[in-house]
Formats: C-alpha cells, structure tokens, sequence
C-alpha cells in the first residue's frame, strides 16, 4: 500500500516466486482497489533470490527501475525522489540508494538507522575499496537507469551464477560503468528484520552463538569470493576504464577469499582498506580466513 503515496506515474511488476498461501489474489486485489497498474510475471520453477529480480530485470523494459521487496515499508515520496535523481542520467549507468529505517517485525514505531545499527559511518561505506565485501545500497532503497540494466543484460548468465545479491551486482556494475550514490535527506524505506529475512543485519532480541557465527563468515566468505569472481568475469566484456582496473585488481585479491589466508594476504587487504566494517567484524572475518578453508560447504 505504501507504494502510491508518490506524484509519479509507475507500473509495478511482479513475479509471484511460487506462493503456497493466498498471495496472488491478495497482491490482485489490493493493486485494484488502490489504482496500481500491476503486470504480473510467472516461472515454471522457483527461482528464489536474486533470481527473481533478474528475471523481472530480463523481462521489464522501462527507464528507471526500483526494486521492491513484498514485506518492507516505503515512505510517502519516496519513488519522487529516486526518478527526479535519476532523470538528469537517465541516458547512462546510474543507480542511487538511501539509507533506510530499520525496524524489528511488527514494530514499525522503533525505528533506527540502518548504518548506526552496523556501527558503519556512511561515508566508510561507500569506500569503492570496500565494495567487494560491503554493499550500502540496501535493495528497497535503490533506484537505477535502464542502461544500467542493459549493462546488466550483457552479463546476465555470471550474475545469475556468481551475484551474492541483486542490489549489490547492480551497485557494482554502477560503480564500474557510470554512477552510484547515496542520497541524503530523501523518503527512504522501512527495512522490517524478521527470522526469515533472505540476507538481513540480525537486528533483534535473538542472540546469535559463536557456532553459528563461525558458519555465518564462512558463508560470507564463499559468497564475496564468488561475486568478486564473477566481477573478474564480467569485467572482460567492459570498456577498459581505470575504475575498471582497479576494482579489477580488487576483485582478484577478494575472489580468493574462500581459500585459507595467509597473514600476509590479511594484512594487505587491511592496508589497502578492502576488508568490511566494523572492525569486530573485519577482524573475526580475519581470523576465520587464516584458520580455515570456507571452499567447500560445511
């Protein structure tokens, strides 16, 4: 419902990834009885996350492109503001984010910052060294041109195989190709955290222990270590550019990330300002990667 307190004309598309409950008539009705125009989309075969939102990329042709997730909150304005930023570079790769309010299940009044609650400044999250192992353009807040999503195509089989996440491929291949920024100030998105969120900040009263912890950075690990590779992959079809090259050259020190580390290597990409933040998480994601070996899956 959140989605039509916005000035601006927008379709929404929607690829129902297999529902068992009552969800298609819901999302129907509700989209009728509100005036949204709505397009559905549906596969043959689950496809799950971030599978779902390339396939509505590969499917939808507009010129600007917002991701939406089914469960968080959008505020009032907040699709005015990402097409008026975009507008100007609609014509080239562009994407944009916000930070969004981060919220625990049903309690939409207990609201917090998203990077406070990382512990992250925002300016330390948007380091392009970092980007490989840290997104900040969070996926309900991101907003991006149709080149960008052209670019996208050409790529379309390595990120299907090798993206950890459908926002943060996208915000690389910004990165690489055109423009990527945050904005300040701007309508942005109540980002609700739940038990079964796909990849959240496991914010809440839940207490995560030193076992689960452990798996958790090994499967960080594969993850970065796979997208960084797939970006090695991708980068071969770009416009040979020095950002190019230098997250090029990034891409391959993070690629290698699932293998057991040496001291050495750790402490090169703590110098080059390449691993994430904060630094209690840099440092147990160190730790993980010199005392073991995250390749195959425990």
């Amino acid at each position: 419902m959140s989605l039509r307190d916005n000035s601006c004309r927008f379709s929404l598309h929607w690829l129902d990834d297999h529902s068992t409950d009552n969800t298609r008539r819901t999302v129907h009705e509700l989209t009728a009885r509100l005036g949204i125009e709505l397009k559905s989309w549906h596969q043959a075969d689950r496809l799950g996350v971030p599978g779902v939102f390339f396939k509505l990329l590969e499917c939808v042709a507009a010129d600007v492109y917002l991701f939406c997730d089914h469960d968080d909150i959008w505020q009032a304005g907040k699709i005015d503001a990402v097409v008026a930023n975009l507008l100007p570079d609609v014509a080239r790769p562009a994407l944009c984010y916000s930070e969004p309010w981060v919220f625990y299940d049903g309690d939409s009044h207990g609201l917090h910052r998203y990077f406070e609650l990382r512990g992250i400044r925002p300016s330390a999250a948007q380091m392009a060294s970092r980007a490989f192992v840290l997104n900040p353009a969070i996926g309900n807040t991101v907003g991006f041109t149709r080149p960008l999503r052209d670019l996208f195509l050409v790529h379309k089989d390595i990120a299907e195989t090798h993206a950890a996440m459908h926002d943060w491929w996208m915000y690389l291949l910004a990165l690489a190709s055109g423009a990527a920024r945050m904005l300040i100030d701007v309508p942005s998105t109540l980002y609700r955290q739940h038990r079964n969120n796909a990849l959240g900040i496991g914010f809440g009263p839940n207490k995560v222990s030193l076992s689960a912890l452990w798996q958790r950075q090994q499967q960080r690990r594969r993850l970065v270590s796979r997208q960084a590779a797939g970006f090695v992959l991708a980068a071969a079809k770009m416009q040979p550019a020095p950002v190019v090259e230098q997250m090029l050259a990034t891409a391959r020190r993070i690629q290698v990330l699932d293998r057991r580390q040496t001291p050495v290597q750790m402490l090169a990409l703590l110098w080059r300002g390449q691993l994430q933040l904060p630094w209690r998480r840099a440092f147990l994601l160190a730790a993980v990667s010199l005392l073991s070996d995250a390749k195959t899956k425990p």
